[in-house]
């Protein structure tokens, strides 16, 4: 788990005096109250936009379609950030759908309650977070192309859009994807990362400061190669997931969408990188592939 703000992640390795909510002076609270004109949960500190709490409820919609979409498309359709977050599940077999949505459900009950009890006015920041998504995945496309031709690999690594749009159960398979990439890759993996190289660079003596930037960049790079290569049949095959033959042109730029979703993601939030995702997602889905970003 990363380094949000709602106390789900007890790892006291973290800043307490970067994310501790208790430790907001009183002008955090009253933006949180009263935006700068009176609208009510418009000006939300940062904080509250990275919290776990607020990110998750912002998914639910995003997860919501991803189910309905598997009730229309079947259950081997699941998507490989999904499969791989609840491998335990699997030995329950044919009820492994109903206890997935029991799961989620008891998990989002557990956000709404613990975000009603530290902040108020949770409907504006959703919306917030959606509208800052959508922003998000309208730029993606364009600055992936941009780092694409800086690195010399070219916007032909972009996955070429369909000839033709799926049935409508994909497009909301897609976007619910994309919630459950962001939730496996950057809310757990870049965590797990984190606090592993930090443990090791400290033990090996590393300056402090040093060591946090070290276990940034590690976590930052090493997620985003996990993400790439969740997409690469051989990687995920043993999982019982499925994937696409490697593509030494698709392969970096995954990577590099990888990393521009985790500083997004350490930005903004869980909640704006999965709806950025989700929806850019759609977007090559209906036909936005290279040839319209370059």
């Amino acid at each position: 788990m990363t380094p949000q703000d709602d106390g789900w992640d007890n790892d006291e390795e973290w800043e307490q005096e970067e994310w501790d909510e208790e430790e907001w002076d009183e002008d955090d609270w009253e933006a949180d109250a009263e935006g700068p004109a009176g609208d009510a949960g418009f000006a939300v500190p940062s904080k509250v936009m990275r919290s776990v709490t607020l990110g998750f409820l912002a998914c639910l919609p995003l997860w919501i379609a991803y189910e309905v979409a598997l009730t229309h498309a079947g259950e081997g359709w699941r998507g490989t950030a999904e499969i791989l977050a609840l491998r335990a599940l699997e030995p329950f077999g044919e009820h492994v759908t109903l206890i997935r949505r029991l799961l989620m459900g008891a998990l989002t009950i557990a956000a709404a309650v613990t975000f009603a009890r530290r902040h108020r006015g949770a409907l504006p920041k959703l919306l917030r977070v959606v509208g800052e998504g959508a922003l998000a995945a309208a730029l993606l496309g364009p600055i992936l192309v941009a780092l694409l031709h800086l690195s010399g690999v070219g916007a032909d690594a972009l996955p070429p859009a369909p000839s033709t749009v799926p049935p409508g159960s994909m497009g909301l398979l897609v976007l619910g994807a994309g919630a459950w990439e962001e939730l496996v890759f950057r809310a757990l993996v870049y965590g797990a990362v984190y606090v592993l190289t930090l443990h090791l660079v400290r033990f090996l003596g590393t300056p402090t400061r040093l060591d946090r930037t070290i276990s940034e960049v590690v976590a930052l790079i090493g997620q985003a190669g996990l993400f790439a290569a969740a997409h690469v049949a051989s990687f995920v095959e043993p999982f019982g997931a499925y994937g696409e033959p490697f593509d030494a042109a698709a392969f970096p730029y995954r990577v590099l969408a990888g990393i521009l979703l985790g500083l997004l993601f350490r930005w903004r939030g869980l909640g704006v990188a999965a709806w950025a995702h989700g929806l850019f997602n759609l977007a090559l889905l209906l036909g936005a592939g290279p040839q319209v970003f370059s």
